[in-house]
């Protein structure tokens, strides 16, 4: 998906929540949850006396919900999988925004006829340490007997960054008040179900701040003065992915335009073009690898903070940013047992100004580092953990729900 310096996030951190339920939802609602038995029985450290039948009927609930029915360690899938209503927790690591968090109100109903095809109404709001907040809604499902993919988002917020231009290399914070965002697509399923192809859409009013005493012309235009954005466009995507949430194997591809147009009710006229390629390959049962590129394109009269920006683990957001922006990763991921795995990554960028003096060229951006991760569902091959990174200027650390790629992937 096209990615701003922003991360969209007035809008999308409003609902990284949802996208996380989103992912989830798809595959819990195709594992259906069975009756799970009451495993304490089968404990013998567990010492408790006789329950009344409402209450042990209440315990085993629990236990099936949290608790896995093969190995005993704790484990949702069973929760996730029964649907309704889920709340999820937003917590926000990136060094750009002070840290933060928020919540998430989800709530899922299944075609039960097609497990699979979920939809998804979902609630968010936020806030960060450097006073960045924000609500959301969004919602996704399908129609036309599943051939259709639709997803819906709107926001309203405020979002304090820091962008690098050349004339500050040390950096400049700015403030972006969002009176709403809506973006959205749909997606249509062609004979071979990999592909889809279908329309984008996005729109956003806003105005911008930024704490300076001198700004140069290609920014100073930007600043101070309310900004509508309209554009519509086209995505092409492929899919191939064993699994939505942690994949193991199969490939990701897509490939997406937007035309922002005065027809559009743009106030500018500009063009972002986005290119993602994501690779996975078991090597061994015990050990798999992944590849990521990414290229992030931007032509016209935009304003500076919709530039893109290199989006690697250990590269804080915003940092590097430019008309022309490739970023990279490998990953390497030793599963330790059936629970527990190890990995460690690299990571390649590089942004290109371009014609644009309000940018330097990045030159080569290296960053790496490990993590770990934990089965939280098993029946839904779900995944989180943290990552430990390190780039150019600091040390990062990330929390992660499913793949550290997933708000990139489909």
């Amino acid at each position: 998906m096209t990615t701003t310096p922003q991360i969209d996030l007035a809008l999308n951190l409003a609902v990284v929540g949802a996208a996380a339920v989103a992912l989830v939802g798809t595959s819990a609602t195709a594992a259906a949850a069975e009756p799970i038995p009451y495993l304490a029985a089968q404990d013998p450290v567990v010492q408790s006396p006789p329950s009344s039948p409402p209450e042990a009927q209440a315990e085993s609930r629990i236990r099936s919900w949290f608790f896995d029915d093969e190995d005993g360690q704790f484990d949702v899938s069973n929760f996730l999988a029964r649907g309704g209503f889920i709340p999820v927790p937003i917590i926000i690591t990136e060094p750009a925004l002070g840290g933060g968090g928020g919540v998430a109100a989800a709530f899922l109903s299944t075609n039960w006829q097609h497990p699979r095809q979920v939809t998804r109404h979902v609630a968010a709001v936020f806030r960060t340490g450097n006073g960045s907040e924000g609500v959301g809604y969004f919602q996704s499902g399908y129609a036309f007997d599943g051939r259709l993919n639709y997803r819906f988002g709107i926001g309203h917020g405020e979002v304090t960054l820091e962008t690098f231009p050349a004339f500050a290399p040390g950096g400049v914070e700015y403030t972006s008040e969002y009176d709403y965002g809506v973006i959205g697509s749909a997606l249509w399923r062609l004979p071979d179900e990999r592909f889809s192809v279908g329309p984008l859409f996005d729109f956003r009013k806003l105005s911008t701040r930024i704490d300076a005493a001198f700004l140069p012309d290609d920014l100073d235009r930007d600043v101070g003065v309310t900004l509508r954005t309209g554009a519509l466009g086209a995505g092409f995507h492929f899919d191939s992915r064993d699994n939505p949430l942690t994949p193991t194997k199969g490939v990701n591809a897509l490939a997406e335009a937007k035309f922002n147009r005065e027809a559009f009710g743009s106030d500018r006229d500009y063009e972002q073009y986005t290119a993602d390629l994501f690779v996975f390959q078991p090597l061994t049962p015990e050990v798999r690898v992944g590849w990521k590129v990414n290229y992030d394109g931007i032509r016209g009269d935009f304003p500076f903070f919709y530039a893109p920006a290199i989006n690697l683990r250990g590269v804080q957001a915003a940092q590097y940013q430019g008309v022309n922006v490739i970023s990279s990763e490998v990953e390497a991921t030793w599963q330790l047992d059936r629970r527990w795995s190890v990995l460690a990554f690299a990571g390649y960028g590089t942004a290109e100004s371009g014609e644009r003096r309000a940018y330097q060229d990045s030159g080569d951006i290296w960053a790496g580092g490990f993590g770990f991760r934990y089965r939280l569902a098993r029946k839904l091959g779900l995944d989180v953990g943290m990552d430990f990174a390190m780039g150019p200027e600091e040390f990062i650390f990330y929390l992660q729900f499913g793949h550290a790629w997933s708000m990139n992937m489909d």
